[in-house]
């Protein structure tokens, strides 16, 4: 139940940091984007947390989830800032936004 109240808040500030992210890259004179695909392996248990989890990645401002292969456990996204280092823009969205859907009782 907890992680129901603590959810919009921990996004919130997800979909705040993405945009400042941006902002900050429109306005400056050398923008630091690095665009990647990247293929998340994705270990949630429903249809409905993978849906979720598609959506986060897709409204946070930055990251946009383009597809899934091998029936939802893998995740196809596009990421702004994920070509300097793949692995690790991986590692943050599962540890960020996978670990918390998945506690969610959906």
């Amino acid at each position: 139940m907890k992680h129901l109240i603590i959810f919009p808040f921990f996004y919130l500030m997800e979909i705040a940091l993405g945009a400042l992210r941006i902002a900050g890259d429109v306005l400056a004179p050398k923008p630091k984007l690095q665009p990647v695909m990247l293929r998340v392996p994705v270990d949630l248990k429903t249809d409905m947390q993978r849906l979720l989890l598609a959506n986060l990645i897709s409204m946070t401002p930055g990251t946009l989830s383009v597809g899934e292969e091998k029936n939802g456990s893998i995740l196809l996204v596009h990421s702004l800032y994920g070509g300097a280092d793949p692995e690790q823009e991986i590692q943050h969205i599962k540890s960020k936004y996978e670990t918390v859907v998945a506690r969610l009782p959906i």
